[in-house]
Order: structure tokens, then C-alpha cells, then sequence
């Protein structure tokens, strides 16, 4: 295949100049004498160098502007890289930061979730362990102060306050749904799954108020959904 050159190119758009200059020529002479036939003849050889002078370099011009659109898209990862090295080291630095930063934080709230979750299996120890010296000198909870235990877990009554058993999972379940729905926009799957099939405990639901006192999280305020019309609304 003929390799396309930009000296081609201009030597093709030298052509249609010198081409348009020779018809303006022509015109000029056939207006001196026009009834001359060889002026006319000259004119129309002249428009017709124009014209194929015009053809050619259209031609080589499209020809040119494929060759380098195709040089470009042959071009070697290596050399796109090249042309793009700063904004490569760019990325890969500031990326690398904020992958780290999650890493860090997700190692400090696994670390969190991990002693959460042994207090809260302390905890569940200390009310079954309360509840059965309770309820083993008589006192059940039909009054101030008493024991029980049941499938579902203890439950001790002091002078009036009550503890409950609260299983390590579902106060698992509850922190993480209390996060995910004040950072996740809504609506969205996972508020639904910790909310409904995570057995999470629920502090309103509950005797003794468990949890009930956490401060709320700090909320993700996301755009308002646009409204849906309907068709009776236009």
C-alpha cells in the first residue's frame, strides 16, 4: 500500500491552486475574445484540470487522514503507556493511599466487630449464669428480682431492671443495619437483608432497652428520587 505523506497532500493542494489559477487565466483570455474557439477550448480544458485537480486531492486527503487514524489505533500499549506515564504514576500513587486508608479502617472495625461480639457473648454468660442461681433459690420472674431460661435465651430481673439474653449475631445484625441504613442511599438490598433475614436484635422489641442508647449514626444525605407521573398526570 502507497504510503501517504503531508508533502503529498500539499503538493495535491498546490495542484488545485495552480490549476484554478490557469482557468482564471482562461476566463480572462476568452473575455478578450470571445468569439475565439481556442480560447474556449483552453477554458474548458481549463475547468476540466480543476476539476480532477480538486478530485485528486480530496482524494489523497482522505487517503492521509485514514492512514494516520489507522497508525494511531496500531499503536503499541507501550507507547500508549508512555504518552500517558504521568497520569499512570498519578493514579497508581493516590490509589494506593486509598486503598490503603479502607484497609486500615476495615481492619479497625473487624478488629471493633470482633470485641463486640465477645462482649456480647460475656454478657449473654453472666445473665444465664445470674438467672440460674436466681431461679435455683425460687426466685422466677414474677417479681421484682428473679431468673428464668428458656429455647430463647435468660432473662434476670434486679430489683425491677431487666437483662436479656442477646446472642452475638443479632447484635451483630443490629450495628450493621444501623450503619447501612444511614450510609446507604435508599432503597437498597442490603438495608433490607440486615433489617429482615439477619435475625438482628431489635432494642425497641426487647425488655431491657439493649442497645437502645446508641447514638444515632451519621447520615448520608442523598439526593431526592425524581417522581414518577403518571400517564393521567401528563
Amino acid at each position: 500500500m502507497t504510503q501517504i505523506t503531508a508533502e503529498m497532500v500539499a503538493a495535491a493542494e498546490a495542484e488545485v491552486t495552480a490549476a484554478e489559477q490557469a482557468r482564471t487565466e482562461a476566463e480572462a483570455a476568452l473575455m478578450e475574445s470571445p468569439t475565439s474557439t481556442v480560447k474556449a477550448t483552453e477554458l474548458t480544458a481549463a475547468l476540466r484540470r480543476v476539476a480532477q485537480a480538486r478530485a485528486n486531492a480530496a482524494e489523497l486527503r482522505q487517503a492521509h487522514a485514514e492512514q494516520i487514524a489507522a497508525e494511531r489505533a496500531a499503536a503499541t500499549r507501550e507507547e500508549l503507556e508512555k504518552v500517558a506515564a504521568k497520569d499512570i504514576a498519578a493514579a497508581g500513587k493516590e490509589l494506593k493511599a486509598a486503598r490503603g486508608r479502607v484497609e486500615e479502617a476495615a481492619e479497625a472495625a473487624q478488629r471493633a466487630l470482633v470485641e463486640l461480639m465477645r462482649q456480647t457473648d460475656a454478657y449473654d454468660d453472666v445473665v444465664q449464669r445470674h438467672a440460674g442461681v436466681l431461679a435455683g433459690q425460687g426466685l422466677d420472674l414474677a417479681g421484682e428480682s428473679g431468673g428464668g431460661s428458656s429455647f430463647g435465651g435468660s432473662t434476670v430481673k434486679v430489683r425491677g431492671a431487666v437483662y436479656e439474653s442477646a446472642g452475638a449475631g443479632a447484635v451483630l445484625a443490629c450495628v450493621a443495619h444501623r450503619v447501612a441504613e444511614a450510609r446507604l442511599p435508599y432503597p437498597n438490598y442490603m438495608v433490607g437483608v440486615l433489617q429482615y433475614n439477619c435475625g438482628r436484635l431489635v432494642p425497641e422489641d426487647r425488655g431491657d432497652g439493649l442497645l437502645s442508647g446508641l447514638p444515632a449514626v451519621e447520615r448520608v444525605k442523598f439526593p431526592e428520587p425524581p417522581l414518577l407521573r403518571s400517564a393521567l398526570q401528563g
